[in-house]
């Protein structure tokens, strides 16, 4: 059985109070805050790194391989990685901009007709 320090007990009874200000029964929240701590904790333990058991220094594989850097400024990159830039998209031309207001328009009439 899991023994709980008085701070998480009262967060998790006030959770339950506030889920029976809601309207449901005391029991009910209390199950339901329950389970959910549960998970919670759960989760957070499976999302633990787990420390190896052995004594033996962990051996690195082949370091990974990373995507060409683009043409332009690689000195601004980090090692194995690249940067977004506004070189390398494609242009905006006069007739992607017109579907787009078009789609644009057609969108609002939708939201407006509701």
């Amino acid at each position: 059985m899991l023994e709980l320090d008085e701070d998480t007990k009262a967060k998790l009874l006030a959770e339950a109070n506030l889920l029976v200000r809601m309207g449901k029964p005391l029991r009910e929240a209390k199950r339901i805050v329950w389970e959910d701590y549960l998970e919670e904790l759960a989760a957070y333990a499976a999302a633990a790194p787990q420390a190896p058991e052995t004594d033996e220094p962990a051996v690195q594989d082949e370091p990974e391989e990373h995507p060409p850097l683009p043409p332009g400024r690689p000195d601004l990159a980090p090692p194995g990685r690249w940067f977004w830039d506004a070189k390398d998209e494609p242009k905006l031309t006069p007739e992607w901009l017109e579907r787009n207001r078009q789609q644009l328009a057609k969108v609002k009439r939708i939201l407006r007709s509701k």
